[in-house]
């Protein structure tokens, strides 16, 4: 197995690699090099980005900068009050939909979080996201009665309909933290989009006939299965990474997953009794990418799905590995080459490319201004000029990343002839 040596990066700032570094399930935690404010400020922004602040705070909190640490302390307040409006939030919402006879799985969130952090407080949170696969336009039309508005139209890419939230007036001023940014609802009415990913991932439509109910405090709620919790977070994970929209705390909460519950003989085997083995495998390649990035251990059932992923996918693993990571600094698809590897056909890879080389389709709205309904003239052209800078960004990352992502074409196609 080739672990990434992120020190050794020539694309990742030092201190960002630091960062990264310090999460390493398999070793004490680091001592962190002494770095210059701005190098500090560049490496929070990655953290935060990648809501991985709070949980290095929890790692290697003696050994930060005293200015460091005073600012992860406060947004760890702010954080830990958020949650705790998010379970108020969601009580309110899963009451008004049992009150219709509408059922909805917690999907995320605080459901299980404690086996997938060290400290749930630090996890990172903006939202909800409920899974109602039958009745999830009228879930969506009781939330509207509570008071939530749509947030932008339909993408048929998404696993969700258009996200709910109040009008607060609230307006996106670079602050991750802000104790005011509204807490949206999506409204999932799948786990996978088989169409847009090319992937098949059998075995999902058990999940809701699998749900369970956990107990919090005074009141239960609806979660998935634990084993299909776990596929169900790989599987986010994954098509986050596949469409180039990867957080690394996703990947963490694997990891540390994998690693606590390495010698869990039961659960495992009834993980891989409950899953196909196509849906295993997907979950494989999250599981490697967990490993070479934070050193986790992994269960034995496991490290068979993983040592049996295809020889052009590992090989993949062990060239651009960290390129997740690297594309924060230096603009890269290639991603787009795991993806590749994993498609079943030309015909599903030339889709895939075709969409991922040049997109067609303009990115959907950005709510970073949430008006109330007195301010929506007033505010109008912040949000349109919000919108087109975030398009053009966009833009220019699509123009930088090209020629690196056309310049591995040729390593692409040599993975590929060795697929058989």
């Amino acid at each position: 197995m080739t672990r990434v040596d992120w020190q050794a990066n020539r694309h990742i700032p030092a201190c960002a690699a630091a960062v990264l570094a310090s999460l390493d399930l398999s070793r004490a935690p680091r001592p962190v090099p002494e770095r210059s404010d701005s190098e500090w400020r560049a490496a929070l922004y990655f953290a935060d980005r990648n809501q991985l602040a709070l949980l290095v705070r929890g790692v290697c909190e003696p050994q930060l900068p005293e200015p460091v640490r005073h600012r992860l302390d406060r947004d760890y307040a702010v954080n830990r009050e958020r949650l705790l409006r998010m379970r108020e939030v969601f009580r309110e919402a899963d009451s008004a939909l049992r009150t219709r006879g509408i059922e909805c799985v917690l999907l995320k969130g605080f459901a299980g979080i404690a086996d997938y952090v060290r400290d749930p407080n630090a996890r990172v949170q903006y939202d909800l996201d409920l899974y109602c696969p039958h009745h999830a336009r009228a879930a969506s039309d009781v939330l509207e009665e509570l008071g939530y508005q749509k947030a932008g139209s339909a993408d048929p890419a998404a696993d969700h309909l258009p996200p709910l939230v109040r009008q607060t007036g609230w307006q996106w001023r670079g602050d991750f933290f802000d104790p005011a940014i509204p807490i949206s609802i999506e409204i999932h009415h799948r786990l996978w989009d088989e169409q847009t990913e090319g992937l098949e991932a059998p075995g999902l439509d058990a999940f809701w006939e699998r749900r369970v109910s956990i107990e919090d405090g005074p009141s239960d709620y609806l979660s998935l299965h634990p084993a299909d919790a776990f596929a169900y977070k790989s599987l986010h994970a994954l098509r986050h990474l596949l469409r180039g929209e990867f957080r690394a705390a996703h990947l963490y909460e694997l990891g540390w997953f994998l690693h606590h519950r390495a010698g869990d003989d039961s659960f495992w085997s009834e993980w891989a009794q409950l899953h196909p083995h196509r849906l295993r495998a997907l979950q494989a390649v999250m599981a490697r990418m967990a490993e070479v990035w934070f050193g986790c251990r992994m269960h034995a059932r496991v490290r068979a799905e993983t040592d049996a992923l295809p020889r052009p996918v590992q090989r993949w693993f062990d060239a651009s590995a960290s390129s997740a990571a690297e594309s924060y600094f230096r603009p890269n698809k290639d991603e787009l080459w795991l993806h590749l590897c994993l498609l079943p056909s030309w015909k599903a890879q030339a889709r895939v490319v075709r969409r991922r080389l040049v997109p067609v389709r303009l990115p959907g709205p950005l709510d970073t201004v949430f008006l109330e309904p007195g301010q929506r003239s007033r505010l109008k052209w912040r949000k349109r000029l919000e919108y087109w800078r975030y398009a053009s960004r966009r833009a220019a990352f699509h123009c930088r990343a090209l020629l690196p992502t056309l310049s591995r074409m040729a390593r692409m196609l040599r993975w590929y002839w060795s697929r058989v």
